[in-house]
């Protein structure tokens, strides 16, 4: 999701012209001294100003209150560049542990009893889950195959008329079920899959005029020691309709947490998560 902002800028300052007259007025005009009477007023007023009460304490009060706002930019800073350099996983490598089953829509992969649960809203047919992926997907992996993370996957299909067949998006989520539905998937398979469908040269292009067929589908499973039974449910489009009936939920659950459906998207806990913060998942799990 990509979203655009507004420039903020000042304007140039601004600078009057000269008064017209003005050095003239100055060398005319005689330097005003003042009566003697006048300059021991002025004094009077000056010492009155200084020995006034309080204002002392109102410089205190403004030099602690502009010490409170440097530390606040200090450590705004701080959380700012922690945020900016911190880097996701991406030596880990595919999943080998994660175990994945279908249940209520939803693919949830896990290995054990995590902690932490996350909700990934996602199209097979999106350029950007990709790109999230590809930046999280080892990172996710690793936190997943130690046992400190579950996550949900929401596979939509609202990309499906940018796809060639105008119905890719689905067609790729039932192939997905099949595989978390058959229960000698072995390990890590499901996730190597998944990210084998995103991969470069694999994921259909959006306005791309050709996509998978299910028979394809089905082959690029078996690359992934997926099951034979799995592969046969992939090709013969068995899990379209509970595909679409997914997809469907899966819309409503996102519409009713953000207001909108845009992948990818994802929730802890009912509400989204800052993923451009790439901290985002060691602030979940360490």
């Amino acid at each position: 999701m990509a979203q655009g902002g507004k420039k903020n800028g000042k304007g140039p300052g601004k600078s009057g012209p000269a008064r017209s007259g003005q050095s003239a007025a100055r060398q005319n005009t005689p330097a005003r001294t003042g009566s003697a009477k006048q300059q021991a007023g002025r004094q009077s007023v000056a010492a009155v100003r200084r020995n006034k009460p309080g204002s002392n304490r109102t410089q205190v009060i403004i030099g602690s209150v502009a010490v409170v706002l440097i530390a606040a930019v200090i450590t705004i800073g701080l959380v700012i560049n922690k945020q900016q350099t911190a880097a996701p996983v991406t030596d880990y490598g595919p999943s080998t542990q994660s175990t994945a089953t279908f249940a209520d829509n939803v693919v949830t992969v896990s290995n054990g009893s995590p902690s932490v649960t996350i909700d990934v809203f996602q199209d097979m047919m999106c350029p950007i889950c990709a790109q999230f992926e590809e930046q999280y997907g080892q990172q996710i992996n690793k936190a997943v195959d130690e046992g400190k993370l579950a996550v949900r996957y929401h596979t939509l299909n609202f990309l499906n008329p940018q796809s060639a067949s105008k119905d890719y998006s689905t067609r790729a989520s039932a192939a997905l079920q099949c595989v978390a539905k058959d229960a000698t998937t072995p390990k890590g398979a499901w996730m190597q899959f998944m990210e084998g469908l995103y991969a470069d040269g694999t994921q259909p292009a959006e306005g791309g005029s050709a996509d998978l067929t299910n028979a394809q589908l089905g082959e690029i499973a078996a690359r992934y020691n997926v099951p034979s039974t799995a592969v046969s449910c992939i090709t013969a489009g068995t899990d379209v309709a509970s595909a679409e009936a997914a997809a469907t939920a899966g819309n409503a659950v996102l519409q009713a947490a953000v207001g909108r459906v845009a992948t990818p998207t994802v929730l802890k806990d009912g509400a989204p998560l800052a993923t451009n913060n790439t901290a985002w998942l060691t602030d979940l799990v360490g």
